[in-house]
């Protein structure tokens, strides 16, 4: 079976221990395919060791290239603490294949044996239908660097800059032969000739109604607008894709600063996602992740994945954070994102809820191809919906006719 190349950007951790008390903490990463043949050549990347600065909060931002990894090998990213004498490990976590292939990963994963540590990873994999999209802005958090994903594929990777010129010498191929391909592709504008004189044989000159018609505005592609998310890098919506129901993947992975609601049985947050349907008689979708009882509780980790079906392209997603408590629950705080930002190229980014100035919810949508449920739904739903109606037209009546009675 022919192997894959996989790009393998390590970022940053968060919530290190303190473990080398005389040199101090030297944290690095490695980043190795677990192949499933255990004769294999070790196949494996690391980075540099991180000697000043936070040094719990480490940041390495590099990127590597691996090559061989073959469909369903997971990924192990181990973290160590370099000393005079050797390493020790802080803490492992283990990337399933079926979390980045084929359409990438990028997202915080909570590293095993440390309970509030994390390390942000982005995982993409060469020669699929995905390396020839542009990828999404991943907002930074506040206080950090905004870091620009790789806008080309191939072997250029710049981060803190956009791509150099070196991308540009096929313009003059395009400019060469655009000329021609123009005026060709212009030649639909040719319909404003039903309104000329010249076709008078075939439709009556008497009848006005034909130069109205001559220049439909459907003609052109609607002009795109920008659309701004809070929290988020600003998109540029296209036209509309006419297609079938789709099916979506919906990563839900952490929030930060959210607030503290309940003092008697401590937060318990959780996130659920929902599709807002065009059409309001048809059943609600939604996920819902598990509660985060433990740990870090304003700043939970989710980490959890959940496919949405059937969505629909124009269908906005709303991300609404609850607080569980004995009773019920309270409400932190919504999001709402427009379909244009995550179809048909996908969305990951930090998004910032509303009523908390502060509060920002890491989502990664990708969508995942046709929806394979029936929407059928509608239908169900105003048949009952009447049969209901009709019931209680009766038993009006009914009680009308006991009170003259």
């Amino acid at each position: 079976m022919a192997g894959h190349k996989l790009l393998v950007h390590i970022m940053r951790a968060e919530g290190l221990q303190h473990m080398n008390h005389f040199t101090g903490d030297h944290p690095y990463c490695v980043c190795e395919v677990k192949h499933a043949d255990s004769h294999s050549k070790p196949t494996k990347a690391e980075t540099k060791p991180v000697t000043t600065g936070d040094t719990l909060n480490p940041v390495w931002d590099e990127a590597f290239e691996i090559d061989p990894w073959h469909e369903g090998e997971p990924l192990e990213f181990t973290i160590y603490d370099k000393g005079l004498l050797g390493s020790k490990t802080e803490g492992k976590v283990q990337l399933p294949a079926h979390d980045f292939f084929p359409l990438g990963f990028n997202g915080m994963l909570s590293i095993s044996e440390i309970p509030d540590a994390f390390l942000q990873v982005e995982v993409q994999v060469f020669g699929t239908a995905l390396e020839q999209s542009v990828p999404t802005m991943v907002t930074s958090m506040a206080g950090e660097t905004p870091m620009a994903a790789y806008t080309a594929p191939a072997n250029t990777y710049t981060y803190n800059a956009p791509p150099a010129a070196p991308v540009y010498p096929t313009q003059t191929v395009t400019y060469s032969q655009a000329p021609q391909v123009a005026y060709q592709t212009a030649s639909p504008a040719n319909v404003v000739t039903y309104a000329a004189p010249t076709t008078a044989t075939v439709m009556p000159a008497a009848q006005p109604t034909y130069t109205n018609v001559s220049a439909p505005i459907t003609y052109g592609a609607p002009q795109s607008q920008p659309m701004v998310v809070q929290g988020a890098q600003a998109c540029v919506a296209g036209p509309m894709v006419s297609t079938g129901p789709q099916k979506l993947a919906v990563s839900i992975l952490q929030a930060h600063g959210l607030q503290h609601m309940n003092n008697f049985t401590g937060d318990h947050p959780y996130c659920t996602c929902e599709v807002k349907h065009a059409h309001q008689p048809a059943d609600a979708t939604r996920v819902e992740t598990k509660a985060v009882t433990e740990g870090d509780t304003l700043n939970p980790f989710w980490g959890e994945t959940h496919h949405l079906e059937p969505w629909h392209p124009g269908e906005a997603l709303e991300f609404t954070v609850y607080d569980k408590g004995l009773i019920g629950s309270k409400t932190e705080g919504k999001i709402l994102l427009p379909s244009d930002f995550f179809f048909p190229q996908g969305f990951s980014g930090m998004l910032q809820i509303s009523g908390l100035p502060h509060a920002l919810l890491h989502v990664i949508v990708r969508p995942v191809g046709q929806s394979g449920v029936e929407v059928s739904a509608t239908t169900t739903t105003t048949e009952e919906g009447a049969s209901k109606s009709k019931k209680k037209k009766k038993l009006k009546v009914g009680k009308k006719s006991k009170g003259c009675c």
